[in-house]
């Protein structure tokens, strides 16, 4: 097995493992157990990823283009655009609904206050 990719920390070389996985090719991060016996050991470059050799050239290839990656302009954004038939559903934000339950309760308050204030007349 060889080094494809020198990371920075043990998230940064899981990233590429999984990155790597997921485009068929096994992979392994080896050296992140060090980061707690050493402290920084991984800015001492023990944290890599390791693939199979007759994998490597394939593997930095998928690394370069991960690391060339852009955003997506508005332009390309159109493509992504959710169709009805696709779209997920939106849930309804959960600080939306507790601040309509808590204006009508406070509105209910007011109400009350202002009938116990007649009814004291």
């Amino acid at each position: 097995m060889k080094i494809a990719y020198h990371a920075d920390d043990a998230l940064d070389a899981q990233l590429i493992s999984d990155l790597l996985n997921n485009g068929g090719i096994f992979a392994q991060v080896r050296g992140a157990g060090m980061q707690g016996a050493v402290g920084e050991a991984a800015a001492m470059g023990n944290v890599n990823v390791w693939v199979k050799d007759e994998d490597l050239a394939e593997a930095k290839v998928i690394i370069e283009n991960w690391g060339n990656a852009s955003f997506v302009d508005e332009e390309d954004a159109e493509l992504f655009k959710d169709d009805d038939e696709f779209s997920v559903p939106q849930q309804q934000d959960p600080s939306h609904s507790s601040n309509t339950v808590l204006s009508a309760s406070m509105f209910l308050i007011f109400l009350l206050l202002v009938l116990a204030a007649f009814l004291k007349m």
